[in-house]
């Protein structure tokens, strides 16, 4: 264990270490000071590791990976020194001296997101439960400025829009770099540790806080209320299979269970199931 507090840990083996994020209360994880400040605790630990090769980003709860803020931060009294300090903070998790990369299952959202995208890589499972955006239209971490890097000048419409995205709609747009279904989740985060072993590809480091103030004089204006976690993306089999929140496969699986819950006529269900066989 190299770092350990009451909701965040690090743990390591054979050069990688994995930062677990398992904060209290609502069924996903979200960033409010305290929080921000265990996580620069934990990443003020290990900066300075000479045995860590790379650094997995997860979450320890099944429910997602970080849906944004807590709604506290809505009662903040300096709500620009906050988000400064959320940006100084990111920017440390940027600057680690080896690879890092954000293993995305479930919600990733706002702040969340902009979390993922301080780190080098973004590897995302995409399921029914796993959104990407910006659904409260605001960045406050420096994620326009990262977001803009990837995306150009389509950035801000993107934000402004409130769209979430599944994984494979976010790997389309450059902000995610693999999407893959549950099945294959540790074969693929394993191959894709295996790779950066054999070639490491840690980026050139250099600080770049473009945008930073404005976003903060941005995000001290804002509306807060209402800030919290998104609804999450749609429910339908056909709209979940065209946006890429699920395989083919996993389209025929939930249909299987769609007419078993309805009490589907035997002779409808029996063909259902042989065509998910």
């Amino acid at each position: 264990m190299l770092f350990e507090s009451a909701h965040v840990r690090v743990t390591a083996e054979y050069g990688v270490g994995t930062l677990w994020l398992a904060f209290p209360g609502e069924p996903v994880n979200a960033l409010d000071a305290p929080r921000l400040s265990e996580l620069n605790a934990a990443l003020a630990a290990i900066e300075t590791n000479l045995f860590l090769n790379a650094l997995v980003v997860r979450s320890a709860k099944p429910a997602g990976f970080c849906a944004g803020l807590h709604p506290s931060v809505a009662n903040v009294a300096d709500r620009a020194a906050f988000a400064g300090y959320g940006q100084r903070v990111l920017a440390r998790l940027a600057a680690l001296p080896f690879t890092t990369v954000a293993f995305i299952d479930g919600p990733c959202l706002g702040a969340g997101f902009e979390l993922a995208l301080a780190c080098d890589y973004r590897l995302c499972v995409a399921t029914p439960l796993t959104h990407i955006g910006f659904p409260n239209r605001f960045t406050c971490f420096g994620g326009g400025n990262r977001v803009q890097k990837r995306m150009g000048r389509r950035a801000p419409t993107f934000i402004e829009s409130g769209r979430t995205l599944s994984g494979r709609e976010a790997r389309a747009l450059g902000l995610v770099d693999r999407a893959f279904c549950t099945r294959r989740a540790k074969i693929e985060l394993r191959t894709f540790l295996d790779e950066l072993e054999r070639a490491p590809r840690v980026p050139e480091r250099y600080r770049d806080e473009t945008g930073f103030a404005a976003e903060r004089r941005a995000f001290a204006r804002a509306d807060l209320r209402g800030t919290g976690f998104s609804a999450g993306p749609p429910t339908d089999t056909e709209i979940l299979l065209a946006r890429g929140f699920i395989t083919p496969l996993e389209a025929e699986q939930m249909r299987v269970r769609t007419a078993v819950d309805s009490a589907a006529p035997p002779e409808l269900l029996a063909t259902t199931i042989r065509r998910a066989a």
